[in-house]
């Protein structure tokens, strides 16, 4: 901010803030309605309010950061947004800057600075946008308005009253608020929550700043199933005597009277001569001298957790994602701790020092590695041979490409990042994973998480407001950090998540207590594997003895998902050298869907038609 806008705002009291932030508004109104671009003067005789005047208008746009001056008039921001956002994007970037809905008209003239299509073909394509985006919705008076604007009651869905109270309050980001205060202060003034001209009055009688999503809330609380955002927000905007404030306030006519009979003292602020330059001045982008980056690197430095340069952006330099050009200054703060070498990238605008990243998150664990220990027969031959993928029975040629079949170190070459990956993936718990908290990328898609850099810290947003923070190795191809959430989940294999990309490093974890059911194992059969696996590893078992074992325990027939998943209980097993058993060993029988144990098959022992498929055994 600069110097003579600084002082000017710290020289006022909370309701000359107040007072300002009014006259702001209708002088940003104004401007868009000038197409985005006018003089001071021009500004001042457009006021639709005679209490404003020349000098309090002046005062007002040098203070408001959602206008700049450019060649001596005052401008939005539109003009600088890249022509290359999309549209939607655009839209709600002009809305959230403006804080109260606007005319498709007004909107459309602040597209035209970013697209330069006539206005005509813009408002055609927002009122064509406005009836199919949930993005938005439309006012009575034909206004297009944000949807975040509404109280968020969709996460509280199936749940009880009281948690339903405190997940919206978490999810609106009310949780600080007195609401219970309110909710007293509200019913002592005779609210009545179901009449939305009571909810307007309440406003009024209040007689101070009541922010929206607050008074969402408070309507919430009591009508809940019957509670309509949408329908309660149109009615206060049509209601007379209150008025929507940019900040995301409403206030009544009581305050609005007090705030205007200060309109006269504020017109005798004094900003600086140098003010409107300051105001050019401070729309150029960061320049970072050699004790700026030395600075804001040891604030890394003395940090123990990771430290994301939107924090240095706003604590060291006061650049606020509300600036114009605060994108370039990202980039500018980002590459200058990429380069420094004292300290670590960890995706997104996250950074840590040495130390920080837990050691563990830097290998495979001991549990997920794969033996590739020889087996041999009485005769000295070996009896789990790996054949070439030409030689497997042609369903388990797809059976272990199947991602939910692959894991860490047993994986297929992941496929270069898809530019646009899904935002949203499903994802299972394996057994050795839960013991571990770990989970293996291969089940995502390629580019669902950031191929750079090798760490990645993000956090997992998990049910009822838990945070759990997650590493993400590009190299070993894990995810780290999820214990104790999975040892929250009852089953101990087979339990499906979905995964919501919300920003690179922000991911919502959906858990519905369901289960994939070729690798669900119940916690009975769990029990009969361990067993296995300590006679396995006694008796040195290979693991054509394990599979046998494992199919003999289904006389129906065991799906090749099943089978894969109950023998890495019992030892890590490559999926290529199960499908070889299954393909080379005549007792193992194909039925439906599943494969089966023929015990009078047995002496028949290896398809001699395999042989030309024998792969090398260090191949394992």
């Amino acid at each position: 901010m600069p110097t003579a806008v600084r002082e000017t705002a710290e020289a006022v009291d909370a309701l000359d803030a107040l007072a300002l932030t009014l006259v702001g508004d209708q002088v940003y109104h104004t401007v868009l309605e000038l197409y985005g671009i006018a003089k001071t003067g021009d500004i001042a005789r457009s006021l639709n309010n005679s209490a404003i005047d020349a000098r309090l208008c002046r005062v007002a746009l040098v203070v408001d950061r959602r206008i700049r001056l450019v060649d001596r008039k005052w401008c939005t921001r539109a003009s600088d947004v890249p022509r290359e956002t999309s549209v939607h994007n655009a839209i709600t970037g002009i809305l959230e800057e403006a804080g109260v809905p606007l005319a498709v008209t007004l909107i459309a003239s602040q597209l035209r600075h970013i697209y330069g299509r006539p206005v005509e073909v813009l408002e055609t394509m927002l009122e064509r946008l406005a009836s199919t985006s949930r993005q938005f919705f439309v006012m009575p008076g034909g206004e297009l308005a944000l949807g975040s604007w509404l109280l968020n009651t969709e996460c509280a869905a199936g749940m009880e009253p009281e948690a339903a109270w405190d997940q919206i309050l978490f999810e609106n980001f009310l949780e600080d608020e007195p609401m219970d205060a309110l909710l007293g202060e509200a019913d002592a003034l005779g609210w009545q929550a179901a009449m939305p001209d009571s909810t307007a009055r309440l406003v009024d009688d209040l007689d101070r700043p009541v922010s929206n999503k607050v008074l969402q809330a408070l309507s919430w609380r009591h009508l809940q199933a019957e509670f309509d955002a949408e329908a309660l927000y149109q009615t206060l905007w049509l209601a007379p005597g209150i008025s929507l404030l940019s900040s995301g306030h409403w206030i009544g006519s009581k305050l609005r009277t007090r705030l205007e009979a200060e309109f006269a003292r504020l017109s005798e602020l004094e900003v600086s001569e140098a003010a409107e330059a300051e105001a050019e001045q401070a729309a150029r982008p960061l320049e970072l001298t050699p004790d700026d980056r030395e600075r804001i690197v040891r604030i890394i430095l003395d940090s123990e957790t990771s430290v994301p340069a939107s924090q240095i952006l706003e604590d060291v330099f006061e650049i606020t994602p509300d600036y114009r050009i605060y994108p370039t200054d990202m980039k500018t703060v980002i590459g200058a701790l990429q380069e420094d070498k004292r300290i670590s990238w960890v995706g997104a605008d996250r950074f840590v020092k040495p130390g920080v990243v837990p050691p563990y998150v830097f290998g495979v664990p001991q549990l997920l590695r794969i033996p590739d220990t020889a087996y041999l027969d009485a005769e000295g031959q070996p009896v789990d041979i790996l054949l070439h993928d030409e030689g497997l029975e042609a369903g388990l040629q797809r059976e272990i490409l199947d991602p939910f079949c692959q894991d860490v170190l047993d994986e297929e070459a992941p496929p270069p990042p898809d530019p646009n990956p899904p935002t949203n993936a499903r994802a299972v718990v394996k057994y050795h994973h839960k013991q571990l908290g770990t989970m293996p990328m291969c089940q995502f898609p390629s580019g669902f998480f950031p191929p750079e850099p090798s760490i990645i810290e993000a956090t997992f947003l998990l049910g009822g407001g838990h945070r759990v923070q997650v590493y993400i190795n590009n190299e070993t191809r894990l995810a780290y950090g999820l214990l104790d959430w999975f040892k929250s989940i009852p089953m101990d294999s087979g339990a499906t998540f979905m995964l919501e990309r919300e920003a690179p490093d922000r991911y919502r974890v959906s858990y519905n207590d369901e289960s994939e059911h070729s690798l669900f194992i119940s916690r009975n059969r769990l029990t009969e594997l361990l067993e296995l696996q300590q006679r396995a590893d006694a008796e040195g078992m290979p693991a054509f003895n394990i599979v046998r074992e494992i199919l003999e325990h289904n006389k129906k027939g065991t799906e090749f998902g099943t089978l894969f998943a109950e023998l890495n209980v019992v030892r890590r097993v490559r999926r290529r050298l199960t499908a070889s058993l299954l393909s080379e060993y005549q007792c193992f029988v194909q039925r439906g869907n599943g494969w089966v144990f023929d015990l009078k098959k047995l002496p028949q022992g290896f398809d001699k038609s395999k042989r030309k498929y024998v792969a090398k055994v260090d191949h394992q």
